[in-house]
C-alpha cells in the first residue's frame, strides 16, 4: 500500500503546473477589428458642375473709369462650367459688365470736363482657371481652394454721334489668380465666395482719358459670389 501511495505522489509531482486556458492549436483565430475605411475628401472620378456668378470689381484704371462712368467700381454677371477630378479642377467661365457714361476731356492738371456725348462701356472677360481644392473643413462642408489661369477680355466702347473709327471693339489677353471657399448645403448644391486679381496689361492708354491719366491696365480686383450645381 505504501508503495502505491509513493508512486501516485511521484506522478502528481511530475505533472506540469496548470496554465491559463489558451486557444487550441488549429482552433479559430482571435477576431481583429475591421480596418476603418477613409472616405475620400472629394468625389472620385470626373465630375461636371455648373455655376452662376455675381462679381463686384474695383478697376485698376480707377481714374479713367471714374471720369467716364462716374465710378471705379462695377458689377458683373455670368456663369460657366467646372470639371473636377478629386481635389483638382478646371473652370471655364464668362462674365459681362456694361455701364453708361459720357466722354470727357482731361486738362493738363487732371481736371475732367464732360463733353456731353453719351458712351457705353461693355467688358466681357472669359476665364480659364486651373486650381486645387485644399483639405475640407467644418465636417467637410467647407472646401477652400486656390487657382489661376488665362483671361481673354473683349472691350467695347460705343458713343452717340460717333464718327467712323471712334467706337472701340477689341480683345486682349491677360491672366488672373484667385482664392476662396465653397460651402456645401447638400450633395448637389453649394455656394462659393472668392477674391480674384486680374491683369490685362497694355489694353488702353493710347488716347482719351486713359492716356491723360497714364493708365493702361483693364484688370482689377473682384469679389465674387457663386452658386454651384453639382458634386
Amino acid at each position: 500500500m505504501r508503495t502505491v501511495v509513493l508512486a501516485a505522489a511521484v506522478i502528481l509531482l511530475s505533472l506540469p503546473a496548470t496554465a491559463p486556458a489558451q486557444t487550441r492549436p488549429g482552433g479559430p483565430a482571435p477576431r481583429r477589428p475591421a480596418p476603418v475605411r477613409q472616405t475620400p475628401a472629394y468625389p472620385a472620378g470626373i465630375q461636371l458642375r455648373g455655376f452662376g456668378t455675381v462679381a463686384v470689381d474695383w478697376f485698376t484704371a480707377s481714374s479713367t473709369f471714374g471720369a467716364v462712368l462716374g465710378s471705379a467700381r462695377g458689377t458683373e454677371f455670368g456663369g460657366g462650367l467646372s470639371l473636377t477630378e478629386g481635389p483638382g479642377f478646371l473652370d471655364i467661365g464668362a462674365r459681362r459688365f456694361k455701364k453708361d457714361g459720357e466722354r470727357v476731356f482731361v486738362g493738363n492738371l487732371g481736371t475732367v470736363f464732360p463733353l456731353g456725348i453719351p458712351t457705353t462701356v461693355t467688358m466681357t472677360p472669359l476665364d480659364v482657371t486651373i486650381g486645387w481644392r485644399l483639405r475640407p473643413l467644418m465636417g467637410r462642408r467647407l472646401r477652400p481652394y486656390v487657382g489661376g489661369g488665362y483671361t481673354r477680355l473683349t472691350y467695347e466702347e460705343t458713343a452717340g454721334f460717333a464718327q467712323d473709327g471712334d467706337d472701340v471693339s477689341e480683345s486682349f489677353n491677360g491672366y488672373h489668380v484667385l482664392g476662396g471657399g465653397e460651402f456645401r448645403f447638400g450633395r448637389l448644391v453649394g455656394v462659393a465666395a472668392e477674391v480674384a486679381w486680374t491683369s490685362i496689361a497694355n489694353a488702353i492708354g493710347e488716347g482719351g482719358a486713359s492716356k491723360a491719366f497714364d493708365e493702361t491696365n483693364l484688370g482689377g480686383t473682384s469679389a465674387r459670389f457663386k452658386v454651384v450645381i453639382g458634386r
